[in-house]
């Protein structure tokens, strides 16, 4: 009895549990209401506005203008007037060396001079030639006088910064080739008070010559050499020309033992302190921060498109939402290959003067190689190129239309034909 009992139970609790779940069963159905409509395609309308086709690189903030400055000669330092930061003027002392041994050695050399010249003088005078002593004095006092103040000018790359608006002498832009190597500063003056920098442009006039032709020391006073009055005569003439170059060169190692700003500038480098030995190497770089550029690098694909005065911009990694404009000034001729990649360096100057720049901040310079203005136009998504200038879009309702494209530019894409203003298609033409 109790057996039948418990079978019942069980036949119960099974019908049951068909009976909740098939209630379960519709209640999802009914709550769901079949399968859910798929989601309408985003779209979008053809407008008319500006496609621009533009190239970028990435590059940094630099003075127009470096100059690196070093001492004629080795020396131990007397004096440093000047850390990296500073603004010196044109002129200004920024360091020195002592002189002691370049002074010696250039009084050595007017010693040796003062030698050869005398000695030009006794053989000319045996050789019964008075003018000669007088025409080798008066050449070789020309040529120190010239030589002295034509020694070289600190050494500098690039072009003058004239061409970036700025001023100032003989400033240059950076370079990431090498210079032919830093040039001593040339004051003139032999002790360490301020003067003015060298002119480049001058160069030593020629040393008075050894030649038996034309107004040198001939001896004998009828062509040649004269015979042995005519060859000591040769002789010591070309003793002084070679004491007359030595002197011009004691006196330009003398003037190297202080450095003197060529141009003003600011200070951003200096590779000692006062009582430390140094040598020829650069030892101050200065940066002509009056004007300042922007030096990128441009990959090969691109930097073939870019010239000299095209109009650019930059984008400033401390300044992302502001555009300053900006010009090509230079395009590198040759490139720089880092494995498969050549790269050209480009510099743009700023169009005017912009607040707050910093010396090698990054920054983004880009340069619009071409335009169509009041065109009809179509984000590139809604656009499938099915060649050079076709393309296919699609309607809202999912129907494919060719159309013919233009200009395919940076975001959006030039429509020639095939679409009107204000026509809808799909966001995405590959929906």
């Amino acid at each position: 009895m109790t057996f039948v009992v418990r079978g019942r139970r069980r036949r119960w609790l099974a019908a049951g549990s068909v009976v909740l779940v098939a209630a379960v069963v519709a209640t999802v159905l009914v709550l769901r209401g079949g399968d859910p409509a798929p989601a309408a395609a985003a779209t979008t309308a053809v407008q008319r506005g500006e496609v621009t086709y533009s190239v970028a690189a990435s590059g940094k903030v630099a003075p127009v203008a470096t100059r690196e400055l070093a001492f004629s000669v080795s020396g131990t330092l007397t004096s440093v007037k000047v850390k990296p930061g500073d603004e010196v003027l044109l002129g200004e002392v920024l360091a020195a060396i002592d002189d002691a041994d370049a002074r010696e050695a250039r009084d050595e050399a007017a010693n040796a001079l003062a030698e050869a010249e005398q000695t030009l003088a006794d053989a000319a005078a045996a050789a019964g030639d008075t003018s000669c002593d007088t025409t080798v004095r008066a050449a070789a006092a020309a040529y120190l006088g010239t030589a002295a103040g034509g020694a070289a000018a600190p050494a500098s790359t690039g072009p003058d910064p004239a061409a970036f608006g700025g001023s100032g002498s003989s400033s240059a832009s950076p370079s990431s080739s090498p210079s032919a190597g830093p040039s001593p500063s040339t004051s003139p003056s032999a002790g360490p008070s301020p003067s003015p920098s060298r002119t480049p442009g001058a160069k030593p006039t020629p040393s008075p010559t050894a030649g038996t032709g034309g107004g040198g020391c001939q001896g004998g006073g009828s062509g040649g050499r004269g015979g042995a009055g005519g060859d000591a005569i040769y002789s010591a003439q070309i003793a002084v020309n070679r004491a007359v170059a030595d002197l011009a060169r004691a006196e330009r190692e003398l003037a190297g033992t202080v450095i003197t700003a060529p141009v003003a500038a600011k200070v951003l480098a200096v590779e000692g302190r006062a009582g430390d030995a140094v040598g020829t190497a650069t030892f101050i770089k200065l940066g002509v921060t009056a004007t300042m550029m922007v030096e990128a690098e441009f990959a090969e694909a691109d930097a073939v498109s870019l010239a000299v005065g095209q109009p650019a911009t930059v984008t400033l990694a401390n300044r992302p939402d502001e555009t300053l404009p900006a010009t090509i000034a230079e395009v590198a001729a040759t490139g720089t290959a880092s494995g498969t990649l050549v790269r050209y360096r480009v510099l743009l100057a700023f169009d005017g003067s912009p607040e707050g720049l910093l010396i090698g901040q990054s920054a983004t310079a880009g340069v619009v190689l071409n335009r169509a203005d009041s065109v009809l136009l179509l984000p590139q998504s809604a656009v499938r190129m099915t060649g050079d200038t076709e393309g296919e879009v699609k309607l809202p309702d999912g129907t494919a239309r060719q159309v013919k494209v233009g200009l395919r530019g940076d975001g959006d894409v030039e429509i020639v034909a095939g679409l009107t203003e204000g026509d809808s298609v799909r966001v995405n033409a590959r929906s």
